[in-house]
Protein backbone atom coordinates (compact mmCIF):
# COMPACT_ATOMS: atom_id res chain seq x y z
CA UNK A 1 0.00 0.00 0.00
CA UNK A 2 2.50 2.23 0.80
CA UNK A 3 4.14 1.87 -2.59
CA UNK A 4 0.93 2.05 -4.54
CA UNK A 5 0.72 6.17 -2.44
CA UNK A 6 3.88 6.96 -3.33
CA UNK A 7 3.49 6.08 -7.21
CA UNK A 8 0.25 8.20 -7.17
CA UNK A 9 1.92 10.96 -5.44
CA UNK A 10 4.29 10.78 -7.70
CA UNK A 11 2.21 10.71 -10.77
CA UNK A 12 0.11 13.78 -9.30
CA UNK A 13 3.07 15.71 -8.52
CA UNK A 14 4.51 14.86 -12.95
CA UNK A 15 0.52 16.13 -13.80
CA UNK A 16 1.30 19.66 -12.06
CA UNK A 17 3.44 21.28 -14.99
CA UNK A 18 0.44 20.13 -17.21
CA UNK A 19 -2.27 21.09 -15.30
CA UNK A 20 -0.16 24.50 -15.01
CA UNK A 21 -0.22 24.43 -18.78
CA UNK A 22 -4.17 23.80 -19.59
CA UNK A 23 -4.15 26.80 -17.01
CA UNK A 24 -2.82 29.19 -19.37
CA UNK A 25 -3.94 27.86 -22.43
CA UNK A 26 -7.26 28.26 -21.01
CA UNK A 27 -6.30 32.01 -20.95
CA UNK A 28 -5.22 32.44 -24.31
CA UNK A 29 -8.90 30.48 -25.54
CA UNK A 30 -10.72 33.03 -23.43
CA UNK A 31 -8.66 35.90 -25.03
CA UNK A 32 -9.25 34.57 -28.49
CA UNK A 33 -13.22 34.28 -27.56
CA UNK A 34 -13.16 38.29 -26.40
CA UNK A 35 -13.64 37.32 -22.86
CA UNK A 36 -10.64 39.26 -21.71
CA UNK A 37 -12.29 39.12 -17.83
CA UNK A 38 -12.09 35.10 -17.63
CA UNK A 39 -8.99 35.27 -19.18
CA UNK A 40 -7.15 37.85 -16.45
CA UNK A 41 -8.86 35.98 -13.57
CA UNK A 42 -7.03 32.77 -14.54
CA UNK A 43 -3.52 34.55 -15.25
CA UNK A 44 -4.23 36.32 -11.97
CA UNK A 45 -4.90 32.71 -10.44
CA UNK A 46 -1.61 31.66 -12.15
CA UNK A 47 0.23 34.62 -11.11
CA UNK A 48 -1.13 34.15 -6.85
CA UNK A 49 1.03 30.87 -7.07
CA UNK A 50 3.66 31.83 -8.39
CA UNK A 51 3.92 35.48 -7.73
CA UNK A 52 7.78 35.86 -8.67
CA UNK A 53 6.85 34.87 -12.00
CA UNK A 54 7.50 37.42 -14.44
CA UNK A 55 5.40 36.04 -17.58
CA UNK A 56 2.38 36.29 -15.60
CA UNK A 57 2.64 39.16 -14.61
CA UNK A 58 3.08 40.42 -17.84
CA UNK A 59 0.14 38.46 -18.99
CA UNK A 60 -1.84 39.75 -16.28
CA UNK A 61 -1.07 43.58 -17.40
CA UNK A 62 -2.13 42.85 -20.85
CA UNK A 63 -4.94 41.49 -20.07
CA UNK A 64 -5.68 44.62 -17.88
CA UNK A 65 -4.45 46.85 -21.47
CA UNK A 66 -7.16 44.93 -23.40
CA UNK A 67 -10.06 45.36 -21.28
CA UNK A 68 -9.22 49.26 -21.34
CA UNK A 69 -8.17 49.74 -17.74
CA UNK A 70 -4.74 51.26 -18.65
CA UNK A 71 -3.90 52.77 -14.88
CA UNK A 72 -3.67 49.46 -13.38
CA UNK A 73 -2.03 48.02 -16.56
CA UNK A 74 0.80 50.40 -16.04
CA UNK A 75 1.13 49.48 -12.68
CA UNK A 76 1.23 45.51 -13.67
CA UNK A 77 3.98 46.37 -16.08
CA UNK A 78 5.69 48.37 -13.56
CA UNK A 79 5.35 45.29 -10.89
CA UNK A 80 6.60 43.04 -14.06
CA UNK A 81 9.35 45.11 -14.42
CA UNK A 82 10.61 45.34 -10.80
CA UNK A 83 10.35 41.20 -11.28
CA UNK A 84 12.56 40.59 -14.34
CA UNK A 85 13.23 43.76 -16.73
CA UNK A 86 12.60 43.06 -20.32
CA UNK A 87 11.21 45.09 -23.47
CA UNK A 88 8.12 43.63 -23.80
CA UNK A 89 7.15 44.91 -20.54
CA UNK A 90 8.96 47.99 -20.92
CA UNK A 91 6.71 48.27 -24.34
CA UNK A 92 3.63 47.41 -22.53
CA UNK A 93 3.81 50.39 -20.07
CA UNK A 94 4.82 52.67 -22.53
CA UNK A 95 1.73 51.82 -24.75
CA UNK A 96 -0.25 52.61 -21.89
CA UNK A 97 1.13 55.59 -20.56
CA UNK A 98 0.04 56.59 -24.23
CA UNK A 99 -3.62 55.63 -24.14
CA UNK A 100 -3.80 57.16 -21.03
CA UNK A 101 -2.44 60.57 -22.93
CA UNK A 102 0.31 61.00 -20.24
CA UNK A 103 2.45 62.31 -23.10
CA UNK A 104 5.37 63.76 -20.83
CA UNK A 105 6.04 60.50 -18.99
CA UNK A 106 5.92 58.40 -22.40
CA UNK A 107 8.30 60.74 -23.76
CA UNK A 108 10.43 60.44 -20.78
CA UNK A 109 9.96 57.00 -20.62
CA UNK A 110 10.72 56.80 -24.34
CA UNK A 111 14.21 58.21 -24.26
CA UNK A 112 15.52 56.38 -22.05
CA UNK A 113 14.36 52.69 -23.33
CA UNK A 114 15.94 54.44 -26.72
CA UNK A 115 19.50 54.64 -25.06
CA UNK A 116 19.35 51.19 -24.78
CA UNK A 117 17.88 50.02 -27.65
CA UNK A 118 18.65 52.48 -30.53
CA UNK A 119 17.24 50.77 -33.48
CA UNK A 120 13.93 49.71 -31.77
CA UNK A 121 11.72 51.33 -34.52
CA UNK A 122 8.74 50.66 -32.02
CA UNK A 123 10.30 52.90 -29.22
CA UNK A 124 11.08 55.60 -31.91
CA UNK A 125 7.79 55.45 -33.15
CA UNK A 126 5.95 55.91 -29.79
CA UNK A 127 8.76 58.15 -28.90
CA UNK A 128 7.61 60.48 -32.23
CA UNK A 129 4.29 60.05 -31.05
CA UNK A 130 4.06 61.73 -27.46
CA UNK A 131 6.10 64.39 -28.89
CA UNK A 132 3.78 65.09 -31.59
CA UNK A 133 0.79 65.33 -29.17
CA UNK A 134 3.11 67.50 -27.05
CA UNK A 135 3.02 69.49 -30.06
CA UNK A 136 7.38 69.22 -29.63
CA UNK A 137 7.50 68.77 -33.04
CA UNK A 138 11.18 69.09 -33.97
CA UNK A 139 12.07 66.60 -31.11
CA UNK A 140 9.04 63.98 -33.33
CA UNK A 141 11.02 65.13 -36.46
CA UNK A 142 14.26 63.62 -34.17
CA UNK A 143 12.63 60.11 -34.26
CA UNK A 144 10.80 59.67 -37.42
CA UNK A 145 14.57 60.59 -38.87
CA UNK A 146 15.82 57.95 -36.88
CA UNK A 147 13.54 55.55 -38.02
CA UNK A 148 13.57 56.49 -41.84
CA UNK A 149 17.35 56.23 -41.23
CA UNK A 150 17.03 52.80 -40.29
CA UNK A 151 14.16 52.01 -42.54
CA UNK A 152 14.33 54.08 -45.51
CA UNK A 153 11.57 52.86 -47.61
CA UNK A 154 9.04 53.34 -44.67
CA UNK A 155 7.05 56.15 -46.57
CA UNK A 156 4.33 55.64 -43.68
CA UNK A 157 6.99 57.26 -41.54
CA UNK A 158 8.66 59.10 -44.24
CA UNK A 159 5.40 61.19 -44.61
CA UNK A 160 5.35 61.46 -40.88
CA UNK A 161 8.87 63.08 -40.82
CA UNK A 162 8.15 65.44 -43.59
CA UNK A 163 4.98 66.67 -41.94
CA UNK A 164 7.02 67.34 -38.37
CA UNK A 165 9.90 68.93 -40.21
CA UNK A 166 7.59 71.42 -41.33
CA UNK A 167 5.82 71.96 -38.57
CA UNK A 168 8.87 72.70 -36.64
CA UNK A 169 9.74 75.13 -39.09
CA UNK A 170 12.54 73.33 -41.03
CA UNK A 171 11.05 73.73 -44.52
CA UNK A 172 14.11 72.83 -46.57
CA UNK A 173 14.09 69.59 -44.60
CA UNK A 174 10.76 68.82 -45.15
CA UNK A 175 10.74 69.79 -48.59
CA UNK A 176 13.55 67.25 -49.75
CA UNK A 177 11.32 64.34 -47.56
CA UNK A 178 8.17 65.78 -50.40
CA UNK A 179 10.48 64.94 -53.13
CA UNK A 180 11.24 61.61 -52.28
CA UNK A 181 7.74 60.51 -51.11
CA UNK A 182 6.83 62.08 -54.60
CA UNK A 183 9.08 60.44 -56.68
CA UNK A 184 9.13 56.85 -54.67
CA UNK A 185 5.31 57.23 -53.21
CA UNK A 186 3.47 59.75 -54.93
CA UNK A 187 0.02 57.77 -53.17
CA UNK A 188 1.02 59.22 -49.99
CA UNK A 189 -2.03 60.57 -48.56
CA UNK A 190 -0.36 63.76 -47.01
CA UNK A 191 1.37 64.82 -50.53
CA UNK A 192 -1.89 66.94 -51.75
CA UNK A 193 -1.65 69.52 -48.76
CA UNK A 194 2.10 69.41 -49.35
CA UNK A 195 1.97 70.21 -52.78
CA UNK A 196 -0.24 73.31 -52.38
CA UNK A 197 2.77 74.71 -50.38
CA UNK A 198 6.31 73.40 -52.14
CA UNK A 199 4.59 73.93 -55.64
CA UNK A 200 1.61 76.56 -55.55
Amino acid sequence: MPKTILIILALLISALPLLAQRDITASYQAEARGEYETALAISRELLAAAPNDAFYQVRVAWLLYLQGNYGDAASAYEAAIRLQDSLDAQLGRLNSLLALARYTEALQHSRAQVKLHPENTALLGKGAYAAYMLKDYGTAAEFFARITALQPWDMENRGYLMNNLYLSEQEDAAREQYLFLKKYYPQSQLLPNYQRIFEP
